[in-house]
């Protein structure tokens, strides 16, 4: 089967395995492990009611009051524009001086920060108002929770380095990696899907970021989620297939266990306080019987 490669993953196929319980070594099951990581991801995402991979996207906005608006988890800003005169033009480009991202101390590219998620009208700056209205503001940035990444150890080694659509990169070394990481090369995002020795599979231009050409030895960086989100992840896709025997022929369709949503309570967005969490994702552990 082939493996679904749209977006990140908040665990890999090394942490299932080793750290997890769920003993097989073999590649047997690998697709159907990859699905229930996809499948556990997103519905992380739903109960937390916030992404936590890193999106490069434009967004437009509301505005309610004139002084600050609310924005989705939002790392940086690229560019801040309005339409102020709301002809779906957005002329106006604003200064960095001309608002601030709040909180001031969220520091998202940190391993203990987080996102802005208000952007507030800055008294020394040229603009004296933000424009209220329907979609009156956009902003092209990176938006989700933080954007923390470590240093692999490996550099790209092709001769020559790599085209900005290859689908295969030489490493250093393979074992600096596993099947589902998210890298960051420069400024554009690989999927790692399967590794052949010190040959990654890869997704280019992942999460909206674009592809581009990379030299010989640039450096390759892995793009870490809060550590309590994919251990969350991580056990409930090794508790899904480690139940699979006992229930053929039938699919997992339960809650979340009590001491995943407690990992994940403290990353859960306001608006999804006091909410029922949604059910588990109905996917056919590896195993079961369709």
């Amino acid at each position: 089967m082939a493996r679904e490669n749209y977006r990140s993953l908040y665990t890999d196929l090394t942490k299932v395995k080793d750290q997890a319980g769920v003993q097989e070594s073999a590649t047997t099951y690998d697709d159907a492990l990859w699905k229930l990581m996809l499948a556990v991801s997103e519905h992380v995402e739903a109960i937390c009611g916030r992404r936590f991979d890193v999106i490069t996207t434009t967004k437009y906005l509301d505005v309610l009051n004139p002084a600050e608006i609310e924005v989705p988890d939002l790392i940086a800003v690229t560019t801040l524009k309005d339409d102020a005169n709301q002809d779906l033009t957005f002329e106006n480009t604003w200064a960095t001086t001309d608002y601030w991202l709040h909180p001031f101390n969220a520091e998202p590219t940190k391993h203990w920060g987080r996102a802005y998620t208000k952007i507030r009208l800055r008294p020394q700056g040229t603009k004296t108002t933000l424009p209220l209205g329907e979609r009156t503001i956009e902003i092209v940035g990176k938006w989700g929770y933080r954007e923390f990444t470590e240093a692999s150890g490996s550099l790209v080694t092709d001769a020559g380095g790599i085209s900005a659509t290859v689908v295969t990169v030489n490493v250093t070394a393979g074992t600096d990696f596993a099947i589902g990481q998210t890298l960051l090369v420069e400024s554009e995002q690989l999927l790692v899907t399967n590794i052949a020795a010190n040959a990654l599979t890869v997704v280019r231009a992942l999460n909206g970021t674009t592809g581009a050409t990379h030299a010989l030895n640039t450096a390759i960086s892995i793009i870490r989620w809060p550590a309590p989100v994919e251990r969350a992840v991580t056990i409930t896709v090794a508790r899904i297939y480690a139940r699979a025997p006992f229930f053929e022929p039938f699919y997992v369709d339960v809650n979340l266990d009590t001491d995943v949503m407690l990992l994940l309570d403290a990353y859960r967005a306001e608006s999804t306080r006091g909410a029922s969490p949604p059910l588990a994702p109905q996917t056919a552990p590896p195993g079961a019987s369709p």
